[in-house]
């Protein structure tokens, strides 16, 4: 199974948002970091369920990190 990937926006609150590409149709689905969970499917629009596993939730909280770091964000 190809795991979709991901990128973080910083809103001007600094709370991230995870961009997550559908790999069925590449459609960007924008979620709250805080709202997700690991293993729990999204819906895309064309249909196809979206998930992160427990590592990629992970990799967005260390990328989270490493922004505010580099924005000097408490």
């Amino acid at each position: 199974m190809k795991h979709p990937s991901f990128d973080i926006d910083l809103d001007k609150h600094y709370n991230a948002t995870v961009v997550i590409a559908c790999v069925a149709c590449g459609h960007e689905n924008r979620h709250h970091l805080k709202s997700l969970s690991p293993d729990h499917s999204l819906r895309c629009q064309c249909g196809s369920d979206i998930s992160m596993t427990h590592t990629a939730m992970q990799a967005a909280q260390r990328r989270v990190s490493e922004l505010k770091q580099a924005y000097r964000i408490a």
